[in-house]
Parts: C-alpha cells; sequence; structure tokens
C-alpha cells in the first residue's frame, strides 16, 4: 500500500528574498528542549522569543525536533521580507520583536 506524507515546504514565513537565496540562513545546533514548528522566532539558539525578550537571533527555517538539534536558522535579511502570519511569537510582543528582526534585515509584512 502507498502511503502519503505530507510535508509542509520550509520557509514557508519567506515572502520575498533580494539577491541570493542561502546567504540569510546558517545551519546552527538549536538547543531549546521542545520541538519548534518552522517560522518560530529564536532569541538565541537556546530560548525562544518571550515577552522579556530585548534581541533577536533569527526564525527556524524548518521544523525542528524535540532536543538539540542542527537546524537552518534565517539569521539576517539582505533585505527579506516575511509573513508576519507564518511567525510564532510566543507571548512576545510582535510589534517589539518586529523591529528587532528589521535591525537584521528582516522586514515583516501583512501585519
Amino acid at each position: 500500500m502507498t502511503v502519503v506524507k505530507t510535508v509542509k515546504a520550509p520557509e514557508q514565513f519567506l515572502v520575498q528574498m533580494n539577491g541570493d537565496y542561502n546567504p540569510p540562513f546558517d545551519e546552527v545546533q538549536v538547543t531549546v528542549a521542545g520541538a519548534l514548528a518552522a517560522g518560530q522566532v529564536l532569541e538565541s539558539a537556546s530560548a525562544v522569543v518571550d515577552a522579556s525578550s530585548t534581541a533577536v537571533f533569527g526564525i527556524l527555517a524548518e521544523d525542528k525536533p524535540a532536543g538539540s538539534a542542527w537546524v537552518r536558522v534565517m539569521t539576517r535579511g539582505n533585505p527579506s521580507t516575511v509573513n508576519r502570519k507564518e511567525l510564532v511569537y510566543g507571548d512576545a510582543d510582535p510589534d517589539t520583536i518586529d523591529a528587532l528582526l528589521e535591525a537584521k534585515g528582516i522586514v515583516v509584512v501583512n501585519v
């Protein structure tokens, strides 16, 4: 019997990228304990953004399984635009996090 698997394409949050595709992504060992979906905004490689975040590390470009894992993270733009509706902010203020992303060249649209 054939097995059909639904696969979510990575970078669903990405709207437009100016220039080369690969430069804004880094492969990073993310040590957040739980599983995270693509589009999760990270404060660091070991923490997701929350209400007290004053820095942004990047956006997960692919789903991360539970435990520590090497994954692609969008750590800068060139400039690039991302869809706010696809990002995961947790309990952080989206406007504050969007400003921190914009400082990295990642512009959030569809606010």
